[in-house]
């Protein structure tokens, strides 16, 4: 299989399956976002015929050749042959620039199938003339040749036992011309890979589209050069791209001889089922066989643009009128023993090197019986049988059956089919329907819900507001009563200047103190010595002696004076110390409830902003409520 498919690309529009000979050959799948299917390749069962490609608005599929293995293999010095198809000539505007160009680029030998297909149409002639073979099949197209090895396998025998025009070329080339060297066949057609690998005749298939590109992206070419094949003059051959060449060469070379050709897949494949079953009598002598519609002038691997066939099919009618008029010319009257060209083959080629054999392949194509269908049908939903017989192909097939059949196969999904979607639609509004009532359900619920949260909100907001004008208040009376704990801070810090005055009195009146005792103290001796002075004076002295007593009895009342005195100071430094100590707890206590009132004012902040927030969020969601409502 030489068809590739880009699946991030693919819609699963089904243009592919719509259009492909083997519908098994496409297999679907469910996108991985489940929203859409991607029709994938089945490699065993693809014969590569490109219809797929053609048909893909979405650019999903494409296809791969050996372009880059060729021009990798040719600069590295490689002896390469290459042969051309008629078609490009035809085709492709700028064909003898980039052939030319290919000469400088290492390729000695370039050979046109043209004359390949000139031994062709011989081979074939002579194989039907001389009976080496019934009622054939030609054989050009490798697409159609892949379909009959996989799935028309009771039509091998009727397959053309000559070569194609390109297997006749390069069996001259390797036989005759004594080409050892890797061949590349510049070809129309991307299936065209099975035949070489078949029949080993050539390794590169390069298609007209990559190979221009190549030239156009990758060379300085002279688009004016001038070019020569290097074999001989071909001449019929050159027809062979059109729809129904081969055919136009046998009736030319073989007037009356029953050739019919068909063309294109949506044509050719149908057909082939009437071919199968009609009898060995009504069968033509050669059908001539082509999968494009269009001949190899419109091949999966060439640049071929709709718009200009008529272009294209001019451009062949001028080329075949030439080359019919050139064979008629080397010819001495014609004939088939006149014909040089054909006297040529027939003294100098031997038939047996241009037979090819085929071999049959296996597709692995599942056999599905009635009862598989029927089971299909019911995947499908498809009960009744007006419903199994719909048939609106949107899958890509013509009819349920065969999209059923596809089922069992597993080579297809029921998403794919219209009728299910839609019956899957139908459900899926069932459900929802009844998901909606019991939505409304719900809805009622929540309504009702809702209705009483938005009470609730109302009641937290009228509760918020209290709480905000609280603490407002509550902000008003805590700065009041800081005020009052700053005044009697202020007050204690009085009472402690004033105690400090007392103090430093009451240690002037300590010293004072002090000094009368010292005073009284020697006033005391005093009195003492001026008793005993008396008690000597005698008579003299006892006047003397009452002013000593007298003066020793104010001694005495001064020391208890005195002594009272220390007492009292004391106990005024004693009560000073107890109110330093209740002014400093005072103070202390001040400090503390100034702090207290500090974190109480924050936090009456913090609830006013709270009450505040929270007052927002009710009204949001009272809000929101009433959208629900």
């Amino acid at each position: 299989m030489f068809v590739t498919i880009n699946e991030d690309k693919c819609i699963g529009c089904n243009a592919c399956i719509r259009v492909c000979p083997v519908h098994d050959a496409n297999k679907a799948k469910l996108a991985s976002d489940g929203q859409h299917s991607i029709i994938t390749i089945d490699p065993e069962k693809c014969i590569s015929c490109g219809a797929c490609i053609g048909s893909c608005g979405h650019n999903a599929r494409s296809y791969v050749d050996d372009t880059e293995a060729f021009f990798n293999d040719l600069k590295s010095g490689k002896d390469i042959t290459v042969v051309v198809a008629p078609a490009f000539r035809l085709t492709e505007p700028e064909a003898d620039a980039m052939l030319a160009h290919l000469r400088t680029m290492g390729v000695k030998l370039i050979h046109d199938i043209s004359f390949g297909a000139d031994i062709c149409t011989y081979m074939h002639i002579k194989a039907v003339r001389e009976g080496r073979c019934k009622k054939i099949i030609s054989q050009p197209c490798p697409a159609f040749v892949e379909y009959i090895l996989k799935h028309k396998q009771s039509l091998i025998p009727t397959l053309s036992p000559v070569h194609s025009p390109f297997g006749c070329g390069a069996v001259y080339l390797r036989k005759y011309e004594g080409v050892t060297g890797p061949i590349a066949f510049l070809s129309p057609c991307i299936a065209k890979k099975f035949e070489l690998e078949e029949t080993g005749l050539a390794q590169y298939n390069v298609t007209f589209k990559r190979f221009a590109e190549y030239m156009k992206n990758n060379c300085k070419y002279e688009k004016s050069a001038k070019f020569r094949f290097d074999n001989t003059s071909a001449y019929c051959g050159k027809i062979y791209p059109r729809p129904g060449g081969l055919k136009d060469c046998l009736q030319h070379a073989v007037p009356g001889l029953d050739v019919r050709n068909c063309e294109g897949v949506n044509h050719l494949y149908p057909t082939l089922e009437h071919y199968e079953k009609a009898s060995e009598a009504d069968r033509p002598a050669v059908f001539d066989v082509l999968s494009c519609a269009n001949g190899c002038i419109s091949g999966p691997g060439t640049n071929y643009d709709e718009s200009k066939i008529f272009t294209y099919m001019s451009r062949a009618s001028s080329v075949g009128k030439e080359a019919f008029s050139q064979r008629e010319k080397q010819a001495l009257k014609y004939s088939l023993s006149a014909d040089k060209q054909f006297r040529w083959f027939e003294n100098h080629l031997k038939f047996e090197d241009f037979v090819r054999t085929y071999q049959p392949k296996d597709a692995h194509s599942l056999k599905v019986s009635e009862s598989d269908i029927k089971a299909a049908y019911g995947v499908l939903l498809k009960e009744t049988r007006q419903e199994q017989s719909f048939d609106c192909r949107a899958c890509g097939y013509k009819s349920c059956r065969e999209m059923a059949i596809a089922i069992a196969r597993n080579v297809n999904i029921p998403e794919n089919c219209h009728q299910y979607v839609i019956k899957q639609s139908k459900a899926a509004q069932t459900n929802a329907l009844a998901a909606q009532e019991s939505v409304s359900a719900q809805n009622g619920r929540v309504l009702s819900a809702v209705e009483k949260i938005t009470d609730d909100i109302k009641n937290i907001c009228a509760d918020t507001d209290i709480i905000n004008n609280n603490c407002i208040e509550n902000k008003n009376e805590m700065e009041s009563v800081q005020e009052l704990i700053a005044s009697l801070t202020q007050k204690c810090i009085e009472i402690n200047s004033a105690i400090s005055g007392i103090i430093e009195v009451n240690e002037r009146y300590k010293k004072m103190s002090e000094s009368i005792s010292n005073i009284t103290e020697q006033t005391h001796i005093l009195s003492i010595n001026a008793s005993v002075e008396a008690a000597r004076a005698g008579e003299f002295g006892k006047t003397f002696s009452v002013v000593a007593q007298e003066i020793r009895t104010l001694a005495s009342k001064t020391k208890l004076t005195t002594g009272a005195v220390v007492e009292n100071d004391k106990f005024v430094k004693h009560e000073t110390d107890r109110i330093l100590d209740t002014a400093k707890e005072i103070e202390e206590l001040v400090t503390g409830l100034e702090d207290i009132m500090k974190k109480i004012d924050e936090n009456v902040v913090q609830t006013s902003e709270t009450g505040e927030y929270i007052k927002n969020l009710a009204e949001s969601i009272r809000s929101i409520a009433s959208v629900l409502q």
